[in-house]
């Protein structure tokens, strides 16, 4: 910033240099050159530039001592070259005011201009600052609750697990208790850890047919368990460049919200197909659906409508698809269930 200040300074001072010069060639180079009126107001003019430069550079400071240094050379050249006419004599002086009129106006112009960025630059600081408060607010509490719940679960069994009455059978059940929602707290961490510290992506050439089978073998057992149908349907589409493990969790993020909006069981439906380009995939499920007012909000970190979840698996979702220069579009209604569309570019497809 000093060096560039320094810089315009030395440029103003050439160029206020130079147009004096122009300015008074008259009483210079005279003798040489001749001279004229209407030379002498075409060179007048030339005064303004370096004003509106210092205005420009400086603001009000620079207009304004520009326009002065410039008016005291023009006095002097009053003096030095005396007029005539009373009406030239007007005309010199008129153009004295008009350069300090216009160093004045255009440093204010640039000062205010420069005063309202600057308050729009804090504003948005300010703004940014609030907006990461409310999310680590949003992060605790939604950290908070995730954990309350299985903590008092696993409490509440180990204390009675310290009842010696208890037969095998009850102290294996509340066994079986702990370990689940120990299993739920490791979720949690590891669905924020996801969010907060993504690991590195490992790009290979994979087949998006193997990564969906796999995330539908991960989940067809507790599909099964809550009569939801899962049916595939998958053209051929060329191997794409893609993290295979960050694949998977975008699909099963996707399929687990699909089996929550399906309480009472449903069907799920799973494309795969190549489009202008881009591998395409579409989940579509018939469950509760999203409000149409809510689609622009489920990719926020820590948005939720449900009882339970973190509100980041969506926005971890969205936020892999993008990594891999991708698109994620939801489509959804109240009561008529929802659509995912993803799109994955091919390397070296044509758009």
């Amino acid at each position: 910033m000093f060096k560039t200040n320094k810089l315009y300074l030395v440029l103003l001072i050439v160029i206020t240099a130079a147009t004096l010069t122009l300015h008074y060639y008259g009483l210079l180079f005279e003798g040489v050159l001749g001279h004229s009126h209407l030379i002498h107001v075409i060179h007048a003019r030339l005064c303004y530039i370096p004003i509106v430069l210092g205005a420009v550079w400086f603001g009000l400071r620079g207009g304004i001592t520009t326009a002065v240094v410039i008016s005291i050379f023009a006095v002097l050249y009053i003096q030095l070259k005396p007029v005539i006419i009373a009406e030239d004599l007007i005309n010199e002086y008129t153009e004295i005011a008009f350069y300090l009129a216009i160093g004045g106006m255009a440093g204010i112009l640039v000062d205010r201009d420069r005063s309202f960025v600057r308050k729009k630059e804090e504003a948005e600081r300010k703004l940014q600052q609030a907006q990461r408060l409310s999310m680590m607010g949003q992060m605790t509490a939604s950290i908070a609750h995730e954990i309350k719940n299985p903590l008092g679960s696993i409490k509440g069994a180990s204390q009675i697990l310290k009842d010696d009455s208890l037969s095998d059978e009850e102290k294996h059940e509340f066994a079986e208790m702990i370990e689940k929602e120990a299993d739920r707290l490791d979720f949690v961490v590891k669905d924020f850890l996801s969010y907060a510290r993504p690991s590195p992506s490992r790009f290979s050439e994979i087949d998006l047919r193997e990564i969906l089978n796999s995330a539908y073998k991960q989940l067809k057992y507790q599909a099964r368990d809550s009569n939801i149908e899962i049916n595939m349907d998958f053209d051929e589409v060329p191997s794409i460049k893609a993290d295979p493990d960050k694949l998977r969790q975008v699909f099963l993020n996707i399929l687990l919200n699909s089996f929550q909006a399906m309480p009472d069981g449903g069907k799920i439906e799973i494309k795969c197909l190549h489009d202008n380009g881009d591998a395409v995939i579409i989940i579509r499920d018939n469950g509760i659906g999203i409000p149409v007012q809510d689609l622009d909000k489920i990719y926020d970190p820590f948005y939720t409508t449900k009882s339970r979840g973190s509100g980041l698996g969506l926005a971890t979702t969205k936020a892999i698809i993008e990594e891999h220069n991708g698109a994620i579009k939801a489509d959804s209604a109240r009561g008529e269930g929802t659509t995912f569309k993803i799109s994955l570019p091919i390397e070296g497809a044509e758009h």
